[in-house]
Formats: structure tokens, sequence, C-alpha cells
């Protein structure tokens, strides 16, 4: 994946996490508690999905980590012809 695709789908799949976190802060601030407990479940689900997306473009192109992101070293690539 070049560098401008691994980008966009950053900048995508982050925003679809901040999504994610939102719709959790409004449940818990305007739902009963037990609503909350089982979108929070699910939504940590769905947040592990996103950053286990996010982790190979982090490794790839360290500089699209957040700050604080520990990445391991960018992965070997295949030689393209």
């Amino acid at each position: 994946m070049n560098k401008e695709i691994a980008t966009e789908l950053d900048r995508l799949l982050r925003e679809a996490f901040r999504s994610v976190e939102d719709a959790t802060r409004l449940v818990q601030e305007q739902c009963p508690v037990e609503e909350f407990d089982f979108l929070r479940a699910e939504a940590g689900r769905v947040a592990g999905g996103l950053t286990f997306l996010l982790m190979p473009l982090w490794e790839d192109y360290p500089d699209l980590a957040p700050e604080g992101v520990v990445v391991k070293p960018p992965r070997k690539r295949k030689r393209e012809k």
C-alpha cells in the first residue's frame, strides 16, 4: 500500500474510532446503565478491531501513528516489480 492510500485509510479509520467513542459517550450520558454497559462492551470490540486494522499502517508508516503509540519496526515489504 502506498503512503497516499495509507494516509487516507488512517484518516477514515480514526474517524470511525472517534464515532464509536462519541456514540459511547452519548449512551453513557443519556441512557440507562444497562444499555451503556452493553454498548460499551460492543464498542470495545469495534474499537479493538479498528486498532487491529490501524497497527499495520502505523508499522509501515510510523509517522502516521499518534504520538505516544509504540509500533513495531516497519514490516518488510515485498519488492514491487
